[in-house]
């Protein structure tokens, strides 16, 4: 008998300890490491030009709901209405009680033209009804508006996140009832900073229940509602360390380590504009909140939604509703209009944010061409910056973007330079005018006179930006011929990298690079590949011939022929 209370006893225990969530151990962090690797994060300064380019060069993973391009801009349902129109609105189904959308958002989504993004709150992962997620994915699936569903977030800061392998499996399940709404996706959404000895890396649930990866992001003046050690503010990038494109930061790390090829969105987020302590913070919450909004697309453009949590909880100490800020309105509506933003669901971008030094052809409008300074300078919120075109004063501005609209109608055609400067850093770029366009980086390319036809297996090749002539060479958009070839592409935004794949044979190019590597080896470009108008170009004769294709030139026709 007392053995048999034994067995009890120790299964109650096991029982108690499987739902209190303490099953699994978490080994303890390096903390000097740690704190070196988000001090380099917070503590590099940062200058870089940008520009506007074609929509196309923006990353695209094929995610379920993804743009093509571009990114909503959103804001929680209940207070969008002095920032209207957002292209999602940010709302939420609380724990297992709730069945539907709380009015008003409910009529809002309903009447609205928005993606929406459903934060379902969870403190339990042992008493998730699985029936009762059937009943709410039906209800809101009656909606029919494109529905991202942001199930068990912020798991890395809560109790749901004390047994990783019991929060994998619910998600997994979840994720699995989702998916069969062809109108619905998951995002899975930790905090940005969370516990740091709980890293992203333990929630994972892997990449075939993922379809856009998120996070909770706020700018706080201070760390947990008091005055902010050094240490803290660099480990939770807190008071001076606060700007969003610091706090993006470790995601993308975890991504790009883990090859996770996801769209990103700033799940919820925002900037503190005052706080319990009785201060208005707004001079110190408006330069984050231009960081956040111009700065997440331009330097991150794999980011393709944004919302605002534009509200104030009662238990805060910090308060994020930027309504309660007099000029968050118009710091919005600027940012938001500024031609990358998507403000409906069926919304399309004017172009994306490139680097300068990409090689991107840019049409100047009017003669007009706008150029941008990503800038960061560690505890400098204010910084000025000045453009110089060929070594003389252009234009100055001293507010993010730090925008210059260059006038390129009295320049000659040919080679100049743009320099940008601040009191810290300086950078130069060289771009070559021709007619009413510029373009940035390498050596003017040349359209050869006659128009060069590439053919493959006897059929023509329709391209829509024509081959180029480099140094004898034909350069041609690399896309086109792989997939005639039957290969599959991948581009890498990040890294500048492309990946085809066809049968035992994989090649690899970055842009810049002059190797072209084919499985474990690699050839020597004459040209390295380079971007033209938002195209990868590289040599034709090198590129088919990694795929065992026959090349050949008609001089006469002025016509490329492979043959795989």
């Amino acid at each position: 008998m007392k053995v048999f209370r034994v067995i009890a006893i120790v299964l109650l225990i096991c029982f108690m300890i499987q739902n209190t969530g303490f099953a699994f151990t978490f080994p303890e962090p390096d903390w000097g490491a740690l704190l070196s690797e988000k001090t380099k994060m917070v503590k590099t300064d940062e200058l870089e030009l940008y520009t506007e380019g074609n929509v196309e060069s923006a990353p695209y993973y094929g995610a379920k709901l993804e743009p093509r391009s571009g990114t909503y801009i959103g804001m929680i349902t209940e207070n969008s209405a002095d920032f209207a129109p957002v292209g999602s609105y940010l709302t939420y189904i609380q724990e297992m009680a709730q069945d539907d959308f709380y009015h008003p958002a409910n009529v809002m989504i309903s009447e609205g033209n928005s993606v929406v993004m459903v934060g379902w709150t969870i403190n339990d992962l042992y008493s998730v009804d699985y029936n009762q997620v059937r009943r709410v994915l039906d209800n809101i699936s009656r909606y029919n508006k494109p529905t991202i569903i942001r199930f068990a977030n912020e798991m890395n800061v809560s109790s749901i996140g004390n047994d990783p392998n019991k929060y994998i499996e619910v998600f997994r399940n979840v994720a699995n009832m989702v998916h069969e709404y062809p109108n619905f996706a998951t995002v899975w959404s930790p905090n940005d900073m969370g516990a740091l000895d709980r890293p992203f890396e333990y929630y994972y649930p892997g990449d075939e229940y993922v379809d856009w990866v998120g996070i909770s992001s706020y700018m706080k003046k201070y760390f947990q509602g008091r005055e902010t050690l050094e240490k803290e503010a660099i480990y939770f990038m807190t008071g001076d360390y606060a700007w969003a494109t610091n706090a993006v930061k470790p995601i993308i790390k975890f991504m790009e380590e883990n090859n996770i090829q996801k769209p990103l969105m700033i799940s919820e987020g925002g900037v503190a504009t005052s706080n319990k302590k009785g201060e208005n913070v707004g001079w110190w919450a408006e330069p984050r909140l231009k960081n956040m909004l111009w700065y997440l697309p331009m330097i991150y453009p794999q980011i393709k939604m944004i919302n605002i949590f534009n509200t104030h909880r009662t238990n805060e100490a910090e308060r994020f509703d930027i309504s309660n800020y007099q000029y968050a309105a118009d710091i919005f509506k600027e940012a938001s209009d500024n031609g990358v933003y998507l403000r409906s669901a069926t919304d399309t971008p004017e172009f994306t944010f490139v680097p300068a030094k990409n090689g991107e052809t840019l049409n100047g409008e009017n003669g007009i061409v706008n150029l941008y300074s990503f800038v960061y300078h560690t505890k400098t919120p204010d910084v000025t910056v000045t453009y110089r075109i060929d070594g003389n004063w252009y234009h100055s501005v001293n507010q993010i973007p730090y925008i210059c609209r260059l006038d390129i109608s009295n320049l000659t055609d040919g080679e100049h330079t743009v320099k940008i400067s601040t009191d810290r850093m300086e950078k130069t770029y060289l771009f070559y005018k021709n007619g009413n366009s510029i373009r940035f980086g390498g050596e003017p390319e040349k359209v050869a006179t006659e128009e060069i036809t590439v053919r493959i297996n006897g059929k023509k090749i329709e391209f829509d930006q024509p081959p180029i002539m480099k140094n004898d060479r034909t350069l041609v958009p690399l896309r086109k011929i792989f997939e005639e070839l039957g290969a599959t592409v991948e581009w890498n935004d990040r890294l500048q990298k492309v990946t085809a794949v066809k049968d035992d044979i994989k090649v690899m190019l970055t842009i810049g690079d002059d190797k072209l590597y084919i499985n474990n080896g690699y050839i020597t470009l004459d040209v390295p590949a380079q971007l033209v108008n938002g195209r990868t170009l590289v040599p034709v004769r090198a590129v088919s011939e990694s795929f065992n294709c026959n090349v050949n030139w008609d001089d006469n026709t002025q016509t490329v022929m492979i043959v795989n």
